[in-house]
């Protein structure tokens, strides 16, 4: 009996160990809670017959993380941020969801052009740069992000969904990259590239590059289709 009696205790410790085990893998997977403004924006896509992917977190939630995403800042009051988004319709599943992200990332590479831009423009409107510097950036920078976002190669959605339409499927998608690590990207990327120029102009634009441009000025974080935002 008495044999029995500490295999019985033995198997209540297992058994309780294991339901510990269980308790907080469910804790793991625990939604947050979202604003009733994602919540309607979620429904807004659930009327227009939009569904998640299989184990793919529901669209509230999906919606909240992105939302999340697109508000982080660093301690500059930057971006962490750059978030991107692409549509596309196709015969399968699986064509529309490809063509979706290549559609999102040449948005995301068009933003961080046109980041950089913008600060050429304002450079040289307070002739920091003269129109030949401008002309010449603007060539290293159009060719440099065409090479990032190649390198980019496939990134993680941050949110996803489908819908059948007549009888193909189209998908949505949202994708983020980190500012930071982009930024670096690009800015190794047109170091690369000012070796193909003349040394004197090689030279101006590395003093520009020298001062960050990508931390200059207003940076927009988002580009794609627009949906209203809580």
């Amino acid at each position: 009996m008495k044999l029995y009696s500490i295999k019985t205790v033995l198997l209540f410790f297992v058994l309780a160990a294991c339901a510990q085990v269980a308790n907080a893998q469910v804790k793991k997977f625990t939604f947050n809670k979202v604003s009733r403004d994602t919540k309607k924006e979620a429904r807004k896509y659930e009327k227009e017959g939009y569904k998640t992917f299989p184990g793919a977190m529901p669209i509230a939630q999906q919606l909240n993380g992105s939302y999340s995403k697109q508000n982080e800042v660093d301690q500059d009051g930057y971006p962490r941020w750059i978030i991107a988004s692409g549509s596309s319709v196709g015969e399968t599943q699986a064509a529309a969801e490809n063509a979706a992200l290549q559609i999102a990332l040449v948005n995301l590479a068009k933003l961080i052009e046109s980041n950089i831009r913008s600060v050429i423009e304002t450079d040289l409107a307070n002739n920091q740069i003269n129109n030949e510097e401008a002309t010449s950036i603007t060539k290293v920078v159009s060719v440099s992000v065409d090479k990032v976002a190649k390198k980019l190669g496939m990134v993680t959605p941050i949110f996803k969904v489908y819908r059948s339409i007549d009888k193909n499927t189209e998908v949505q998608v949202m994708i983020g990259y980190n500012y930071e690590l982009v930024k670096k990207q690009l800015m190794d990327e047109m170091r690369a590239e000012l070796q193909q120029e003349a040394v004197d102009i090689r030279a101006k634009n590395e003093q520009w590059l020298n001062q960050d441009p990508m931390s200059r000025g207003a940076i927009r974080n988002y580009a794609g289709y627009e949906r209203a935002k809580p």
